[in-house]
């Protein structure tokens, strides 16, 4: 504002044309007639704005004396001065440790300024302002930096980084993470800034821990010297156990595992000092430091891997000395360096990139002692049904073979026959003398429906746990079959190839058994010498029916004087007088009786021989064969060999061959084709530990038929067409799981009409088609299997369970009769049908795995379980529940969702119980007097819902044949 003057000589011409509002070009003046004037700058404008603190404009407007003589021009000017700039940046960023695993972990972000002073220019700054880390202490930096100043005011960028050392940020555990917060300020030139604060998080990762086993010493790998059948020694008793970011291993583990020359005679074991303060203890399969427990272990035996799980009680301290105080043991290895890894998992897991494991290595190098070989004592064959593959099982002299080794090479298969895999499966079985040896079990292909074949093993093709190699041995497998009483060919044939005499011994063979011919020494066995090996017979008892097998082992001198030996397990079938003498599925040897003998061939059978054959009295029962429905067909299969003995071709590999009969002598009448067999047993029909009986037809049985299996396996072979079981007798398998009533193909049909099946086992093995309108119960601490392969079992009579093996049903049943639990658990795996029962008792679990329409009661006191994984599939009704019986419903969650409603029926016979975890719901139907708030809910340790009823009184009322209908109170 101002003041302007004026002089005119005029009187009253001496004022100014006032000018109340005049727009210069930015701002407003005014002006009064006394010379009075204002400006005011319109600070809006961005010319105004833009002017920097040493920057102006100017601004004008002319004054006029009011008669316009005189006039006078204003200028105002107009100073800049300084405008703060202003910010956006990236404000937060992240960081990860060991992620990646390197020397820095970084990360940035952009910078964008502004500034309206047009002639500013900038820079761009960052400082620490605080951590989150334990004293605030920074761990990173942050730097930022200008890429391009503003243009015209704008357009002003720039970039900020942050970087951390990665090994100080190790500390941190999974989950953990710690905030570092920076200002990154923006400035101009005339002390103009704007600031802004960035936050970056560092996450931690899991860090694995480090075993040294070799503590203070160079190295995480330790030695150790062994004598083999020295005590047991530590293998690294200075190692050392850190994690950087884990105070325990709760969930982790230390698994102690040969990686090199590893065998079953290798013992680990942990060191059982006691309870006292830094001990380490062992009590069961548990594992004390101090006398706390840190973990359970497991293996360690017999060359297997030793694995400790560890609890919260585990920490570094206790870790390290249970690492220290593993030992080592082995008392018949040779001299062999061997290698032990100890694999130490945290149990903090590997999330974000983080690591869980470490290891250390061991060399034990062990001063061996044993240098006997091993010997090959039997080799044994068990033909597989239908295309399944053979087992070819191998018995050695010793226990402690070396489990990772087998040299395939050295193995000779004749006739085609093929490995199925070159590696086998290792076992265990008992010797003749009560002592504990060593098996190896290999599969192999069996052409021609089972053609017999001989298995040479040369030496070398396996060696022990103390690296002896192992001598050679052949074998052949055949199983002849005959009469009981009479002379039975054990179907040897020359293993030398060169008519040499023969020494024959014969081992395990039954009381009252005889080896024609040969001497019976003080040990049970017999011994022959012989070169016409086709002619050794057995005769067993007359009142002996079933089948056994006699280890056969032969030597002999070959023609370049080296001893040459060969081993049979040789499976002899006897069958009762009268009955008839079945053929099995692969190659069997066969021989007639003094009567008239009926010789039963179903398909699929082997390359059969048949010795005795009387064509005057004895005929043929050819089952199965498409295309053979009379003599008339058979003629073109049959012509003599180059002996001259009958051969009736069946195709496929199959034949007879009539040891000693002319093709020539055969008629009609020595032939009948797809008659239904019928055998009768009033006694016991006994077939031994490995051995193989085939059956067909129809057996009237109102004896016993056992199969006594005490490791080996052990068949009872249903041939075609199948077997109808009657006459109220018993079929005992004994308690093991290698006892099998199986068929030679899953269209064989088992029809148990009245008899009681019980024991332990396989009933099927996935090849035959069962009926049970008699009953079968599982009565072992082994399971009782029944696996019809597709095929649905169908049940009118009674299924059981008593043993603590149980039942279990593979696939389907169709079940009109009953189901019980009683003492053992049932569980079947495929959908139940039909109008039939169960009965849950005596502390046993019914378990439907599939949808099921059958009625269960829960017995008096049961304390039963059952289990519905298809609950909402189930249509059956379930009786007697009290308060110490269990619904496992497998598709209803346990959560804070899960609910039960009960809705009693009018009539109060019963009502619906509907159980639903919000997704998934149940509607099953009771019968019974209940009270609706009695029934309560739990986690079956599964996620699954259990239901309990826990009433203050109930009434238990049964369903079906089963039912039973009593009051109790509690």
């Amino acid at each position: 504002s101002g003041l302007l003057t004026i002089a005119d000589v005029d009187q009253g011409q001496s004022n100014f044309t006032a000018q109340p509002s005049f727009a210069g070009t930015y701002g407003t003046f005014t002006l009064d007639a006394a010379g009075h004037w204002t400006y005011s700058a319109d600070d809006t404008q961005t010319a105004i704005q833009q002017l920097g603190a040493s920057d102006s404009i100017t601004d004008s407007f002319t004054a006029v004396s009011s008669d316009g003589t005189a006039s006078q021009l204003v200028t105002v000017t107009i100073h800049g001065t300084n405008d703060n700039p202003t910010m956006t940046a990236t404000a937060t960023g992240s960081v990860t440790e060991d992620s990646p695993a390197g020397a820095t972990e970084t990360t940035s972000g952009t910078i964008s300024f502004a500034d309206v002073d047009l002639t500013d220019t900038h820079t761009v700054s960052a400082s620490f302002l605080s951590s989150t880390n334990a004293g605030g202490g920074q761990l990173g930096s942050l730097s930022a930096a200008k890429t391009l100043d503003t243009s015209g005011g704008t357009g002003g960028t720039g970039t900020w980084n942050y970087s951390v050392n990665n090994a100080a940020v190790q500390f941190l555990a999974a989950g953990q993470t710690i905030q570092e917060t920076y200002k990154v300020t923006v400035a101009d030139n005339h002390g103009g800034s704007t600031t802004q604060n960035v936050v970056v998080t560092i996450h931690g990762t899991n860090d694995a821990p480090v075993i040294d086993l070799n503590g203070a010493a160079a190295g995480a790998s330790a030695s150790l010297s062994y004598t083999a059948g020295s005590a047991a020694t530590a293998i690294a008793p200075a190692g050392t156990v850190t994690d950087i970011d884990s105070a325990n291993f709760g969930g982790g583990s230390l698994t102690v595992a040969f990686t090199t020359n590893g065998t079953a005679a290798d013992q680990l074991t942990i060191q059982n000092q006691g309870t006292g303060v830094g001990q380490i203890g062992v009590t069961g399969t548990n594992v004390t430091y101090g006398g706390t427990t840190i973990g359970t272990f497991t293996g360690g035996t017999g060359g297997t891997s030793l694995v400790v799980t560890f609890n919260a009680n585990a920490t570094q301290a206790a870790t390290q000395a249970l690492a220290d105080h593993i030992l080592y043991a082995n008392a018949t290895s040779a001299t062999i360096a061997k290698t032990v890894t100890y694999t130490l998992v945290d149990g903090d897991g590997t999330a974000n990139g983080g690591a869980d494991t470490s290891s250390a290595t061991a060399t034990i190098n062990v001063t061996g002692g044993d240098t006997t070989p091993p010997n090959i004592t039997l080799i044994s064959g068990v033909q597989g049904n239908n295309n399944a593959p053979s087992t070819l099982v191998v018995t050695f002299s010793e226990v402690g073979m070396n489990h990772s080794f087998f040299d395939s090479t050295k193995l000779a298969l004749s006739n085609s026959v093929l490995l199925v895999s070159p590696t086998g499966t290792w076992g265990t079985t008992t010797d003749g003398g009560g002592n504990t040896v060593d098996t190896y079990t290999l599969l192999v292909t069996k052409p021609n429906n089972g053609t017999t074949y001989t298995a040479t093993f040369a030496a070398g093709a396996f060696k022990d746990g103390a690296g002896n190699l192992s001598t050679g041995a052949s074998q052949g497998t055949l199983k002849p079959a005959g009469t009981s009483g009479e002379p039975i060919n054990l179907a040897l044939t020359d293993p030398s190839h060169e008519g040499a005499l023969i020494t024959v011994t014969v081992k395990d063979v039954p009381s009252g058994w005889t080896i024609d011919g040969a001497t019976h020494n003080a040990d049970g066995s017999w011994t022959t010498q012989t070169n016409d090996l086709h002619g050794l017979t057995v005769t067993t008892p007359v009142n002996f029916t079933g089948a056994a097998v006699l280890d056969v082992q032969m030597t002999w001198i070959n023609a370049d004087g080296t001893l040459g030996t060969a081993s049979i397990a040789d499976n002899v079938e006897a069958y009762a007088p009268g009955s008839p003498i079945f053929a099995w599925s692969g190659d069997d040897v066969l021989t007639g009786s003094h009567g008239n003998d009926l010789f039963v061939f179903s398909q699929p059978i082997g390359a059969d021989t048949v010795h005795n054959f009387d064509t005057a009295a004895d005929q043929i029962d050819l089952i199965g064969y498409n295309g053979l429905a009379d003599f008339a067909d058979l003629q073109t299969h049959i012509a003599d060999d180059a002996n001259g003995n009958a051969v009736i071709a069946l195709g496929d590999g199959q034949s007879i061959t009539l040891d000693g009969e002319h093709s020539g002598a055969l008629t009609a009448s020595n032939f009948v084709f797809d008659q239904t067999p019928v055998v009768n047993n009033s006694g016991t029909m006994t077939i031994g530990d490995g051995a193989l009986l085939p059956l067909s037809g129809i057996i009237n049985n109102s004896g016993l038929i056992s199969l006594d299996s005490t490791g080996s396996d052990t068949l009872l072979q249903v041939i075609q067409h199948g077997v109808t079981l009657q006459g109220s007798g018993q079929i005992l398998l004994s308690d093991s799981a290698a006892n099998m009533i199986s068929g030679t193909g899953p269209d064989v049909t088992l029809v148990n009409v009245d008899n009681t099946i019980s024991g332990a086992g396989q009933l099927g093995g996935g090849m035959l088609s069962l009926d049970n309108q008699g009953t079968i119960i599982a009565t072992g601490s082994h399971a009782l299997v029944i696996d019809t392969g597709g095929s649905v079992v169908a049940n009118s009579g009674t299924l059981e369970a008593a043993g603590s093996g149980g039942l279990t049903v593979a696939g389907g049943l169709a079940n009109s009769g009953m189901l019980w639990a009683n003492g053992g658990d049932i569980v079947i795996h495929g959908q139940v049908t039909g109008d039939g029962d169960a009965t849950i008792g005596n502390l046993s679990k019914l378990e439907f795995g599939g949808a099921s329409s059958t009625d269960v009661t829960f017995g008096h006191d049961a304390a039963g379980t059952l289990q519905l994984d298809d609950s909402f599939d189930y249509s059956g009704r379930i009786g007697g529940i009290t308060n110490d019986d269990r619904l496992d419903l497998g598709d209803i969650l346990f959560g804070v969702g899960t609910t039960a409603v009960y809705q009693a029926n009018q009539d109060g016979s019963g009502g619906t119980l509907t159980v639903s975890d919000g997704t998934h719901g149940a509607a099953l139907h009771l019968v019974g007097n209940y009270d609706a708030n009695a029934f309560k809910l739990a986690d079956d340790g599964q996620g699954h819902t259990v239901v309990s009823y826990n009433p203050a009184e109930f009434t238990l009322t049964g369903i079906g044949n089963g039912a039973i209908s009593s009051d109790f109170v509690v």
